[in-house]
């Protein structure tokens, strides 16, 4: 176990420090396993959100260049014991044309047993999720806990890959806490039982977030591994992700809380053009009432569901409180589509044309982004799933 404890970073601190991508080199590889997937080389994921990341969300983001998306984070043991609530959250579009899977599990028996239900259905990668903070998860031994065990994470890898022919990845973060940087021993341990490639989110168990994304170690896996390493943490903008990329070397950038509000920042990264006009905001918004609607039906469940989307989208829009306040009370879809169409009908009066950039130019890892979700999220010790919360 490797106990080495560097500090949060800022440019200053780690000018130099770690080499940089050279701009001009040549084109990033397109490994195998993403080529049979369909991803090229520099793809761009949406991570698995809890309580964000079912199906019309990941349609959203797909239109907008997601080149892979997945269903928010499962319990193995809540699968194992076919609840209810976990077979409505795997549920696929039609439209979805690629779509990962991820699971976290008490043991390794568990999760090769989970692995292998989750291959018998349409998914094209699964996820084991080795990196989820949340105390209801740790405390059963699942997500971050299993980084403190290193020969846990190569037996849950191999027999994962044993349960499945599809391509399997891992998402981990640094360690535990400063006493236990275990990247380098799980990485390794992730690649040897077979991994198709891993993602790291750059920080330990015990970090809050607005601890800077340690993007040293990031690089020290992606110098170390043959297998692809994606970049996670602190992606708002496409300067965040070309940040991580020249930084570290990553393969491929995982956005996670960014997309909140969001779903075109995938098409700022891939494309360069982080523009969104009145026009194609209401239409992406309205498209993802309508899916809202078709995947859950008008009810009170949907509505309170797409609330919280509703108060990210309006963010970066000129005099937005009045609405804030509105689509915090609805109790159908139906009234978030008039107060949405309204509410663009007025800017469009108004002479707007475009939304304000929703972060601040200059050095990402020192920029403070607020974020809701966390909010959220950490008041309710939230990360899998309430309702099969107790089952993990």
């Amino acid at each position: 176990m490797t106990n080495t404890t560097i500090a949060s970073q800022s440019p200053a601190a780690t000018a130099g420090a770690t080499p940089q991508v050279n701009p001009s080199a040549p084109a990033a590889p397109v490994y195998p396993v993403w080529e049979k997937l369909g991803l090229g080389p520099n793809p761009v994921f949406l991570a698995p959100l809890a309580g964000v990341s079912d199906a019309p969300f990941r349609r959203l983001c797909a239109e907008q260049g997601a080149a892979l998306t997945y269903v928010e984070m499962l319990s193995a043991t809540a699968l194992l014991y076919s609840s209810p609530r976990t077979f409505e959250m795997m549920r696929r579009h039609p439209a979805e044309s690629i779509l990962g899977v991820q699971v976290t599990g008490k043991t390794v028996d568990e999760v090769g047993r989970a692995v292998a239900l989750l291959s018998e259905h349409s998914y094209e990668t699964i996820d084991l999720n080795m990196g989820c903070p949340v105390s209801k998860v740790v405390k059963s031994g699942c997500g971050s806990a299993i980084l403190r065990d290193p020969q846990r994470v190569y037996d849950t890898v191999r027999a994962a890959v044993a349960a499945t022919d599809k391509p399997l990845s891992v998402k981990i973060r640094l360690g535990w806490d400063r006493s236990s940087y275990t990247y380098l021993e799980v990485a390794d341990a992730a690649e040897r039982g077979g991994a198709a490639w891993i993602t790291v989110h750059g920080r330990l168990r015990c970090d809050d977030y607005a601890i800077p994304v340690d993007l040293e170690r990031i690089a020290e896996i992606k110098r170390r591994l043959t297998i692809p390493v994606v970049g996670n943490g602190n992606v708002f903008s496409a300067a965040d992700a070309e940040w991580m990329r020249r930084r570290t070397g990553v393969d491929g950038v995982m956005v996670s809380r960014g997309a909140l509000g969001n779903p075109w920042i995938f098409r700022a990264i891939t494309t360069g053009d982080a523009s969104v006009a009145v026009d194609e905001w209401r239409r992406a918004v309205l498209d993802h009432l309508a899916w809202q609607l078709e995947e859950y039906g008008e009810k009170g469940f949907a509505a309170v569901c797409m609330r919280k989307h509703l108060l990210w989208y309006v963010k970066g829009w000129p005099g937005a409180k009045r609405l804030r306040e509105d689509l915090s009370k609805i109790d159908t879809l139906a009234q978030a589509g008039q107060l949405i169409a309204e509410y663009a009908d007025s800017l469009v009066a108004q002479g707007v044309t475009e939304r304000l950039p929703l972060t601040q130019d200059g050095d990402p890892e020192q920029r403070f982004v607020w974020d809701p979700k966390y909010d959220m999220d950490r008041q309710l010790d939230r990360g899998v799933g309430d309702d099969h919360m107790s089952q993990i």
